[in-house]
């Protein structure tokens, strides 16, 4: 599990996402926020450490964007996958080869029976098996076919779940740079970067099943860090809509707000010809964010049909059954071993395809929420920050220190170029 632990060193007021190797050589992330000293008050005046430690024992999350990443992914997959249903899967597996086992001491003794009187029944029952074998190959493709079609689709609602997260952080990423860029009210913008901040959270409450006010909930740790007041929290706990669609209209309300005031002073000077255009694109936004959060939704409430479960064990347990009883007959007591192979291998199929239906939960494979919504309100909270520096940077003083600079910028394309093709371009 995710271990958060809180303290309040003299750190610099600055938001910092450090990785390092700690001297047992386990991965440790360190995520450094800081605490408004009220509600009204974005900027940070206190420091927050969120010590985050993946080691055996807690919650390890693997980054499935390269070879490695998804090897170690697939093994926590496979080892969450029996460390939860072990007697399921042993009890499984016991039982096709107890039934191995007997098909072969049976198919031993028909080999006997047929041996002692040729052309008798037993040899008739050899026969008539061995006959069979096309018919169970067939069954056993049909049945392979929709084993890999239902991992398949499992897979792809974690994969899909993962994306919406993506979009999420970066959709509200995007109205965070946009409150502070276009905007030109303090109270305005550091109340729609709370909420921004919030709406995570509030998703993340929502797809477990939970309010933020909920003992596993972060209500109170937004209440402490001064994101929410208990106010604020009381009346989202005791609002009849999500949590996450109030944290939206509280957002939309806010950008009412800014072109509600007189002159329009609520925007930055030069804005005047982008008011409309702004408000596009906080709507479009807005709305993205409500589609992303209606499609987890649906991720979590839909799942698989219990009948399509059923008919996949069914089929597994009847292909093992009329399986063992031909194959011991041309391979033996060998039939055991095969039997005990192939059921693992498709019974650990089964269980890890089990294992990503829901990709909102709190097992090992699931989407790390928590740590999206982490690094959602450190970007956030480093937005605010850089909001001073890049008015610094773009300011005309600034420009004027570079109107006679050459800059030499060297471009090299990402796929092969012939040395005497590459050239260099001097920007002025």
């Amino acid at each position: 599990r995710l271990s958060v632990s809180f303290s309040e060193p003299n750190l610099p007021t600055k938001a910092e996402d450090n990785f390092h190797e700690n001297a047992g050589g386990k991965r440790r992330e360190s995520l450094t926020v800081t605490q408004p000293q009220s509600v009204g008050d974005w900027r940070q005046k206190k420091s927050l450490t969120y010590s985050m430690r993946f080691t055996k024992s807690h919650r390890k999350l693997a980054d499935v964007d390269d070879e490695e990443g998804k090897a170690q992914f697939f093994l926590l997959l496979l080892f969450q996958s029996i460390e939860d249903s072990a007697g399921f899967f042993v009890s499984t597996i016991l039982f096709l080869v107890v039934w191995s086992i007997l098909c072969s001491f049976g198919a031993m003794e028909l080999r006997s029976s047929a041996a002692a009187n040729p052309g008798g029944v037993a040899e008739l029952w050899l026969d008539d098996i061995e006959e069979c074998k096309t018919a169970v190959s067939i069954i056993g493709t049909l049945f392979v076919f929709t084993l890999i079609f239902r991992f398949n689709a499992c897979y792809d609602r974690w994969w899909e779940a993962r994306i919406f997260w993506g979009d999420i952080i970066s959709k509200s990423l995007d109205l965070g740079i946009m409150n502070r860029r276009w905007f030109d009210d303090a109270e305005l913008q550091n109340q729609m970067s709370r909420f921004l901040v919030v709406y995570s959270y509030a998703c993340k409450a929502l797809l477990r099943g939970q309010s933020l006010t909920h003992e596993e909930g972060d209500g109170s740790a937004l209440v402490e860090r001064g994101l929410l007041s208990q106010q604020e929290l009381d009346l989202m706990d005791s609002s009849p809509s999500w949590q996450p669609f109030f944290c939206l209209e509280v957002i939309r309300a806010i950008v009412v707000q800014f072109y509600g005031i007189p002159d329009m002073k609520g925007f930055k000077p030069g804005t005047g010809k982008l008011q409309a255009q702004i408000f596009r694109n906080f709507d479009n936004n807005i709305k993205d964010l409500v589609t992303l959060i209606g499609n987890c939704v649906r991720i979590r409430a839909s799942g698989l049909p219990a009948s399509y479960d059923a008919i996949t064990m069914t089929s597994f347990i009847a292909f093992f059954l009329l399986a063992s009883v031909v194959w011991s007959t041309a391979i033996g007591w060998m039939t055991p071993i095969v039997v005990f192979c192939a059921s693992v291998i498709i019974m650990f199929l089964i269980l890890m395809g089990t294992k990503l239906v829901d990709p909102f939960g709190l097992d090992k494979v699931d989407i790390p929420m928590e740590c999206f919504c982490a690094t959602l309100e450190a970007q956030m909270q480093a937005i605010d920050e850089r909001n001073d520096v890049i008015s610094e940077v773009t300011s005309a003083t600034a420009r004027s220190g570079l109107k006679n600079r050459r800059v030499l910028v060297k471009r090299q394309a990402t796929f092969h170029i012939p040395n005497e093709q590459k050239k260099s371009f001097k920007l002025a």
